[in-house]
């Protein structure tokens, strides 16, 4: 698919069903939100879409939390969760940006 059909799918509105992107045409588990700025969703219609939002949220949650367990200040543990949180922006992007 070309990244023109897939821009062509992210745009069509009836692609979104309750306000979720569904459609099995694009080949892209996590897609840019409209508007991008405003970040990124997954495509519910791939099958792989949930394990992957799982597997982001572990991302983000479980070095937070293997820090805070250790006793480690408060100041650390924001720190942690701020360089999760971009990892988590940065593997977003990148898979959103994929056409394969």
């Amino acid at each position: 698919m070309t990244r023109d059909q897939i821009e062509a799918c992210w745009n069509d509105p009836r692609n979104k069903k309750w306000g979720v992107y569904y459609c099995k045409a694009d080949p892209r588990v996590i897609v840019p939100k409209h508007p991008k700025w405003m970040g990124w969703t997954i495509n519910a219609a791939r099958p792989s879409a949930f394990p992957v939002l799982l597997l982001l949220l572990a991302i983000l949650a479980v070095p937070v939390f293997i820090v805070a367990f250790k006793g480690a200040g408060i100041g650390l543990t924001l720190v942690t969760a701020a360089v999760t949180i971009t990892i988590m922006c940065l593997l977003c992007a990148f898979l959103a940006s994929r056409t394969e």
